[in-house]
């Protein structure tokens, strides 16, 4: 993600902005923005929409199924740290990493991916 930490926003502010990027039924659960970009975590997926280009009209969606995660790691901040970082380990791909606020809900989130694991 960019160089610039995400922080979580309201899913309804991706479904404004990308909602056609979503499927019938899906739930987001975590939603992080930087400047344009998105990472959500929905009930089926990691989705990371990459905007590009100066007006921002190119985008890149990907799509990670839960299935595809073989190990995450989620790191607090600390006393002197301005962040927390997630890391995402995929079968065949780079992982996907980025930093979030550190007031983010990481226990939320580590506790949702590890129930995405166990199944």
């Amino acid at each position: 993600m960019g160089i610039l930490n995400a922080t979580a926003v309201d899913p309804r502010e991706l479904i404004d902005k990308h909602g056609e990027a979503l499927t019938d039924g899906e739930t987001i659960y975590f939603v992080y923005k930087t400047i344009r970009d998105y990472i959500a975590f929905t009930n089926w997926r990691v989705l990371y929409i990459n905007v590009q280009g100066i007006t921002g009209s190119k985008r890149e969606f990907l799509t990670v199924p839960f299935r595809s995660i073989t190990a995450f790691a989620v790191e607090t901040a600390g006393t002197f740290d301005l962040d927390a970082e997630i890391k995402i380990f995929l079968s065949g791909h780079e992982p996907i990493e980025f930093k979030v606020g550190r007031n983010t809900d990481m226990r939320g989130l580590q506790s949702f991916l590890a129930q995405k694991m166990d199944r």
